[in-house]
């Protein structure tokens, strides 16, 4: 399938202060800093997605950052780094290491790829289960000291963003691991979520994005891992779709770079900016998050979405069948550790979401 580039880049509005003339004042005098008739200091970003808003994360981040500086710091969205293939995201990295962009930012599963074994316990399979416990995990000590690792990939870590929990979606109910037999199944590039697939009977094929869409329409995959938020605006539809709504395979979470070189270049106080930003968008991500969940799943059950619940048993299934995952994981040291520290977080089941689910729209088995 031949895609194309998204048209241009996207500047994204900042703020009403930069809209009424603020964006030209002052920024600093040192490297990096702008003087008052120079305009505004503008950072391009990498990011894979051709359309921003399916992050709202990110999308807050970059707000926040022009709220904080009054418009004299400003982010240019480089979106569809990549273009979709299945090394978009190290990709993004590997452009911010080289300073080919200011700022990137890509989900956490594919730092597993690039030599950071540590990453893989946010991505290991049904751990992080509800919101809450993401959001314990966002508030404890683990991204920061993941994000101190990443200099050794040639990046500055600013921070790291929770998003929606994602679930499998499937042309037939997955539930018991003998429903995911021989199912090819659309992931991204991550080696913790290729064992897991594979563990559960499934064959993992790299397809996300407008590929993701591609190969679904020709039978080259018959289900991915996927939030309802992007179904919703991603899929579309395609026939039925059954999503198991009480199997949350991981969650996302998107880590926010900096090229090295040039955050030192920036001024302490344009530094500050970028940094606040992040850790503000850090604490309100979970919620922004878990928000719109009501509507997002009528909105999916009306392009033929159909959901399913596991079973007690099921779910036991499941997780036995992941425990050869979990072994393999808990052979690093530092990924064992994050792990447990995440089970100890862990203190109950996760909350009912309570969100209903039009009758119309469930399907029992």
């Amino acid at each position: 399938m031949t895609l194309r580039k998204a048209a241009g880049v996207i500047a994204l509005a900042v703020t009403a202060a930069a809209a009424a003339g603020c964006g030209t004042q002052a920024g600093g005098d040192k490297a990096g800093g702008i003087g008052a008739a120079a305009g505004p200091v503008v950072l391009r970003m990498a990011s894979t997605p051709f359309w921003l808003p399916d992050v709202p994360p990110v999308v807050d981040f970059v707000r926040r950052v022009g709220a904080l500086s009054g418009g004299r710091l400003q982010i240019t969205m480089m979106n569809g780094w990549g273009d979709s293939a299945p090394s978009a995201e190290a990709q993004a990295v590997h452009a911010v290491a080289a300073g080919t962009v200011d700022l990137g930012w890509a989900g956490s599963r594919v730092f597993d790829t690039l030599g950071m074994p540590g990453w893989r316990a946010l991505s290991a399979p049904m751990l992080i289960d509800s919101y809450t416990l993401e959001n314990a995990v966002l508030h404890s000590g683990i991204p920061g000291r993941m994000l101190a690792g990443l200099p050794k990939l040639g990046v500055t870590g600013l921070g790291v963003l929770a998003e929606r929990l994602r679930l499998p979606f499937s042309r037939r109910p997955l539930l018991a691991p003998a429903d995911w037999r021989g199912v090819s199944f659309g992931t991204y590039r991550s080696s913790v979520q290729e064992q897991a697939t594979r563990a559960l009977g499934a064959i993992p094929v790299v397809a996300f994005g407008p590929y993701r869409t591609h190969d679904l329409a020709r039978n080259k995959i018959q289900g991915f891992e996927l939030d309802i938020r992007r179904y919703v605006h991603d899929v579309g539809p395609n026939g039925t779709m059954y999503v198991t709504a009480n199997v949350a395979l991981w969650p996302q979470f998107d880590v926010l770079i900096a090229n090295p070189r040039r955050f030192a270049s920036l001024t302490a106080q344009q530094r500050g900016w970028l940094q606040q930003a992040a850790n503000d968008a850090a604490k309100d991500s979970v919620a922004l998050a878990a928000s719109g969940s009501a509507a997002y799943i009528r909105q999916a059950c009306a392009i033929g979405a159909r959901f399913v619940t596991a079973t007690p048993a099921d779910l036991a299934a499941l997780r036995r069948a992941l425990s050869a995952v979990y072994r393999s994981l808990e052979t690093d040291p530092q990924t064992r550790a994050f792990i447990g520290q995440i089970q100890r977080l862990k203190t109950a089941p996760p909350a009912s979401q309570g969100l209903p689910i039009p009758a119309r729209c469930t399907r029992t088995h």
